[in-house]
């Protein structure tokens, strides 16, 4: 009994120390974690200074942020386990960027600007393109949305059928993007999924309005059980139907796409 004892402890005293070390990678080793700047109470009377907002992302980055992720993601675990063995032929639909790949290093780099072209060089003083960047495939793995994809694998439907992932992103269906977005997805981890969908080069109109139909094409074999994305243009479609039956928001302070979350709210976020 001693000696089981002794296994247990020396178990959880692993357990406690990959906690920590996870932490660790969440936080102090991310792009500008090592040095961050000092927490403060931003006055936000109008006009807020961009500048000292910039600074707390950062602090948010280094600190709440993953935990704020993971507790979002959780939610969806303990959904799509409830509800997977429930239904026939039901698919879930992961956003990538942000949502299952994080781009922070870019996003840092560029001091929260967008830039869309133009080389991406990290180790220089010059801003880093938003494509050169993709097709790089030097995306990193979320490692909450990893879990949880890595656990819907093992999931099964209501006749014993595997539970299909389905990646709808608004990166553009470009040849060099296209394999560079697989390639990154499968050497961060996500090494299988059913369909990913880019967005066609010509598309013009929102982002939401293509999500949308990504997801009415994936309704016409499958049941959409949960939907995740970072921005509320991942989530939102009809008004009367958003192609899911729940959606989750992963939290995003750092950019934003529109359209915004409109004023009767999603309906997969309150049911």
């Amino acid at each position: 009994m001693r000696y089981r004892n002794q296994v247990w402890v020396f178990a959880c005293a692993i357990v406690l120390a990959t906690a920590a070390t996870s932490a660790a990678a969440y936080a102090e080793d991310a792009a500008g974690c090592q040095k961050p700047p000092a927490a403060q109470t931003l006055d936000t009377q109008w006009p807020i200074n961009i500048g000292q907002l910039a600074q707390q992302l950062v602090v948010y980055r280094c600190t709440d942020y993953m935990k704020d992720v993971a507790a979002a993601v959780d939610r969806a675990q303990n959904w799509i386990e409830r509800r997977s063995p429930e239904v026939e032929n039901p698919a879930v639909v992961f956003d990538i960027d942000e949502t299952s790949l994080s781009n922070w290093d870019v996003i840092y780099h560029d001091r929260f600007a967008y830039f869309a072209d133009g080389g991406c060089v990290l180790s220089s003083k010059v801003a880093c393109g938003w494509h050169d960047w993709f097709v790089s495939a030097r995306s990193t793995a979320i490692a909450p949305t990893l879990a949880l994809f890595r656990i819907i694998q093992s999931l099964h439907d209501k006749n014993g059928g595997k539970i299909p992932v389905f990646f709808i992103t608004g990166r553009r269906d470009e040849p060099d993007m296209r394999a560079a977005t697989e390639t990154n997805l499968r050497k961060e981890g996500f090494d299988s999924w059913e369909r990913l969908f880019l967005r066609p080069v010509d598309d013009k109109g929102f982002v939401s309005v293509y999500k949308a139909e990504a997801r009415r094409e994936i309704e016409q074999k499958y049941r959409i059980i949960a939907n995740l994305g970072d921005q509320y243009s991942d989530l939102i479609g009809e008004p009367d139907n958003n192609h899911a039956e729940k959606c989750f928001k992963i939290p995003d302070p750092f950019y934003f796409i529109p359209p915004d979350l409109p004023p009767a709210g999603l309906k997969c976020l309150s049911r």
